[in-house]
């Protein structure tokens, strides 16, 4: 016998979260895809090469750290964006120098300028110019971090020549790190589609934007350097402002790849997803606590100096795969694939409209 037709709750009154869970799967994006990444960890560990080779090729914060032994142990609590290359020295600050603190002849450094975490982040946080300390004439000196060594001039003895080298420098790993990030992040985001890395290709189609993203970056960071040296109390008062420039940007580099946006239309569209809110913000801040919390364990590590600090970097690279590939994951499926310009993610559209494959991963 067919029931009353008013004997039954129309069907619009159960909740959406019935069926398969769905709904309660779009409320975590990051633990979603960090477990998504973590069942094709076989098919990526490969990539986890790039950030132990990035965090090796900081020579000077290696030397630092592996001198740290007998100071005792530190404990570093570090907030960090999702970025296009995560390195151990973006989520553990170097121990400081040793008392001995190499010069370079009115400023003569070698080797190019280090930024603390991955090349190409929305701000540059290490290897900054700033000032330290005063010389005998009660000056102020300038420190600068490269890969080789940590160099301090004399402001009054920076020239034309020496910011020209510096310019030059800062150009030359724009270019070198874009083409790096090019080459991960579009070969991440291939081989979670299931392609072929295809490195050439991702270069090809991507190098330009990484590059100029890159110069814009540090465009920016040589112009507020001037600022800050004669002004060190103005960095204080600009960290709100770094931070909230952080999490409105962070989207771009992923955009580059998986919305394959051209350069501007991937600040804009960055610029209207965070302010939006929604999925886009929740995985940023659960990007950022999962940092805070892997630093302290990292730092521990390269406190104790010696084998712990190659320990601490071989621990890092595995975790920063997986942090950048749930980055890319999320954009490509949850962003793009889901809801477009949407920041509220697949929550505010229709579930079914993703083809899905077999795995759960959107199909283009």
């Amino acid at each position: 016998m067919a029931p009353a037709s008013g004997s039954e709750s129309p069907p619009d009154d159960d909740p959406p979260t019935a069926a398969d869970g769905v709904g309660s799967e779009r409320s975590r994006p990051f633990q979603r895809h960090v477990a998504r990444v973590i069942d094709r960890f076989g098919d990526l560990q490969l990539f986890g090469v790039v950030p132990l080779i990035a965090a090796l090729f900081e020579f000077e914060k290696v030397r630092r750290a592996l001198e740290s032994t007998g100071r005792g142990l530190s404990l570093n609590l570090e907030f960090a964006f999702p970025s296009p290359l995560v390195t151990l020295w973006q989520l553990v600050n170097p121990p400081d120098p040793a008392t001995a603190t190499t010069r370079s002849r009115y400023g003569e450094p070698s080797g190019a300028p280090s930024f603390g975490g991955a090349p190409g982040e929305p701000t540059p946080t290490g290897g900054s110019t700033t000032p330290a300390g005063t010389t005998g004439s009660g000056g102020t000196d300038v420190t600068i971090e490269t890969p080789v060594e940590t160099v301090e001039v004399p402001l009054e003895a920076l020239t034309a020549e020496m910011l020209g080298w510096f310019a030059l420098t800062l150009a030359a790993y724009a270019v070198l790190s874009g083409i790096l990030m090019a080459a991960y992040v579009g070969g991440l985001d291939r081989r979670l589609r299931g392609e072929p890395i295809a490195v050439g290709s991702c270069v090809a189609t991507y190098a330009p934007r990484f590059v100029l993203y890159n110069l814009v970056l540090f465009g920016a960071f040589l112009l507020g350097v001037p600022v800050f040296v004669l002004q060190p109390v103005l960095l204080v008062l600009a960290i709100p402002v770094i931070v909230a420039l952080g999490y409105v940007f962070y989207p771009v580099p992923f955009l580059f790849v998986a919305a394959d946006a051209p350069f501007l239309e991937a600040f804009r569209r960055s610029l209207r997803l965070t302010m939006a809110g929604g999925a886009v913000l929740s995985f940023a801040l659960w990007h950022l606590g999962t940092a805070a919390v892997a630093s302290l364990g990292l730092s521990l590590l390269v406190s104790g100096g010696g084998a712990a600090v190659l320990l601490a970097v071989l621990a890092s690279a595995p975790l920063s795969l997986v942090l950048t590939a749930a980055t890319v994951s999320f954009f490509r499926e949850d962003v793009v694939g889901g809801a477009g310009d949407s920041a509220g993610g697949p929550s505010s559209g229709d579930p079914g409209a993703i083809e899905r494959d077999g795995e759960g991963w959107a199909a283009d």
